[in-house]
């Protein structure tokens, strides 16, 4: 790992970390270039009204991460087709059977009906909203899970990108180098998606009003709400005027909402054309079984679109990626889903005392999992987030191994997925030395609109590998550059 000499000229980045970055962008390389003859790009800095915002909680890296068009676009495709594939797996791959899922994903029979009942109602949950987290490999981009909730984390990509590439020193390399800077605006994408499906799936009265909707107990705090409405607004406004019409994002609690004519809901006077239900994750226990009922009315009806409703319960698993790579070959599936599964899908199979297969051969999945093959394995809980329950074979004692297996065969939910290499981008350390960084990607997918990447970095070796902002990962800018 090179340490870092603030003198100019002095620092050399080898050929091998050069050609590396090329293959993000020729930007990244002649960011290299330009960090070599430049000790303000070693400077530390802190972007202190960002991280104070009450909409923030993490810190951001001082480096952008430059990619260029091709890039992008790979993102773009990958994260949507396999969006779209685990929207479609339980009518797919389990029939919509609601015995089969109820006994897949772990719920009560009645849940499974409920979600298979809405997955049918809504083209499988073609607006739902998620995140799709990545590891970019030697063998490409693979994904490691899809989070299928509507309050998802690192919206805020255009924000960060701004705040990052309007650092002194980095105006004066966009300048030197003639760059063409393009900053994704996820908040955006989302608005234009929500915009779009209201139109599509209701009767479209040129109006669409939004409702963020949190718990009773559990409101944000008067000033983030007050800064997050007028953001929201502000993006609407802009994209509802270009069409003559008009609407608002209102934040609140479920209790807030009312029932009017027609299997329609109002909010503070206003007619509710969408509602986002937050953070959603034991749905019937946050939303409650009368506002489930009530939701689930206006579903068949069409006159609410939901994000992302009773089919999450089923969709924010990561048991899904489970069930693409137990289902490869398939024959509901196309030849380009099966392909698409065996390029970007890590082996992955829910921790059961089964028969299975891997690298084609018929094997038994427990001693599969045996403490002498943890180094190549990572064990996650499947409704377990930030980071929470992901054990990384290589950081566990045998013993330790041994007993998370014995207790996940035990209780069910669990996964085991093959542990994937990233490729060892170089980004400044804390310490000021520069060093290899495990980058994990978070593609955004909304309906089947591509709404921007965000990226958190930890340096190899801090910790167990576990790349979360709860945990201490700094949030890096992606940057589009030509």
């Amino acid at each position: 790992m090179p340490h870092v000499n603030r003198s100019p000229g002095e620092l050399k980045f080898s050929d091998e970390i050069q050609a590396l970055h090329g293959e993000l962008s020729a930007a990244a390389v002649a960011f290299l270039k330009f960090a070599e003859r430049t000790p303000e790009v070693f400077a530390r800095h802190r972007f202190h009204k960002f991280e104070a915002s009450p909409l923030m909680y993490y810190e951001l890296h001082r480096w952008p991460l430059l990619i260029d068009s091709r890039r992008d676009r790979e993102l773009e495709e990958v994260s949507v087709k396999l969006c779209r594939l685990v929207k479609r797996g339980p009518r797919l791959l389990l029939d919509g059977d609601p015995r089969r899922i109820a006994d897949y994903y772990g719920v009560s029979l009645e849940r499974a009906r409920v979600a298979a009942e809405v997955l049918a109602n809504t083209e499988d949950a073609r607006g739902a909203l998620s995140r799709g987290d990545f590891i970019d490999s030697a063998d490409g981009l693979k994904c490691l899970e899809i989070n299928m909730m509507a309050g998802l984390g690192g919206w805020e990509t255009g924000l960060k990108a701004q705040v990052v590439m309007d650092q002194p020193v980095l105006q004066r390399f966009t300048e030197e180098q003639g760059l063409r800077i393009q900053l994704q605006d996820t908040l955006r994408a989302f608005l234009s998606h929500v915009v779009e499906d209201v139109r599509r799936t209701v009767a479209w009265e040129g109006e669409c009003n939004l409702a963020v909707l949190f718990p009773d107990n559990e409101l944000p705090d008067a000033t983030g709400r007050e800064m997050a409405t007028l953001l929201l607004n502000s993006t609407l406004s802009e994209l509802l005027a270009a069409e003559g019409a008009k609407g608002e994002v209102l934040i609140g609690t479920y209790s807030e909402v009312k029932d009017a004519e027609g299997h329609c809901f109002t909010m503070r006077g206003r007619r509710l054309h969408a509602v986002q239900e937050h953070d959603a994750r034991d749905r019937l226990e946050v939303v409650g079984l009368d506002f489930d009922a009530r939701v689930r009315a206006a579903l068949a009806a069409r006159t609410l679109c939901l994000y992302n409703g009773p089919a999450q319960e089923l969709l924010d698993d990561k048991l899904n990626i489970a069930l693409l790579s137990e289902n490869e070959a398939s024959p509901e599936l196309t030849q380009e889903e099966r392909e698409l599964i065996r390029r970007h899908i890590p082996w992955t199979r829910r921790v059961r005392s089964t028969q299975t297969t891997r690298d084609g051969a018929s094997v038994w999945l427990p001693d599969e999992l045996a403490a002498s093959k943890r180094e190549g394995l990572v064990l996650k809980a499947g409704r377990a987030y930030g980071g929470k329950s992901v054990l990384i074979g290589r950081a566990m004692t045998a013993e330790d191994w041994d007993a998370a297996i014995q207790e996940a065969l035990e209780h069910g939910g669990w996964i085991v997925q093959e542990r994937v290499e990233p490729r060892p981008y170089h980004f400044l350390r804390d310490d000021g030395a520069v060093g290899p960084h495990i980058l994990i990607w978070g593609a955004f997918v909304f309906g089947e609109r591509y709404g921007g990447t965000m990226v958190r970095l930890n340096p190899t070796g801090q910790g167990k590998d576990v790349v979360n902002a709860t945990q201490g990962a700094l949030m890096c800018a992606l940057v589009v550059v030509e």
